[in-house]
């Protein structure tokens, strides 16, 4: 496996090909706007099995993270729960957590960090999540 910083720029464009495929092999679609505002989050519309990149949405979590999490509420969110989802950084309860959980996951699974702060700092995966990003990598490490 490389190290996450490793040919970076390479190495984003396979994680994002990775996320790509498995929305694709899960028949979600993911539309890349970039006609909208930059404080309109990226959204997941459940029932359509579709999810809307605002590729001018300003927030610190990049691209893949983002792509990550709102592809975690449509593959392991509740359906029921609610029929759509827009990315937020800070959201600490039910299913935007879960998002968040499932999203360190999915990446973990494609690209497998040196260490818990290198993941953190190449995703920009917001502070308050640093403890579920220790425990996924432990869990990881022992898998591997």
């Amino acid at each position: 496996m490389t190290n996450l910083f490793t040919h970076r720029d390479y190495l984003y464009s396979q994680i994002v090909s990775e996320l790509e495929d498995k929305a694709r092999k899960n028949n979600v679609i993911v539309v890349l706007a970039d006609n909208l505002l930059s404080h309109v989050p990226d959204t997941a519309l459940i029932k359509n099995r579709a999810i809307i990149m605002n590729m001018n949405f300003v927030v610190s979590a990049n691209y893949c993270y983002r792509l990550s999490h709102e592809l975690s509420h449509i593959l392991y969110g509740d359906h029921e729960a609610q029929a759509v989802y827009q990315f937020s950084e800070y959201g600490k309860r039910g299913e935007e957590l879960l998002a968040h959980r499932n999203a360190i996951k999915m990446l973990m699974s494609i690209e497998m960090p040196s260490n818990p702060l290198t993941f953190m700092s190449y995703y920009h995966v917001p502070a308050w999540l640093e403890n579920d990003v220790i425990r996924t990598y432990n869990e990881f490490k022992v898998v591997e």
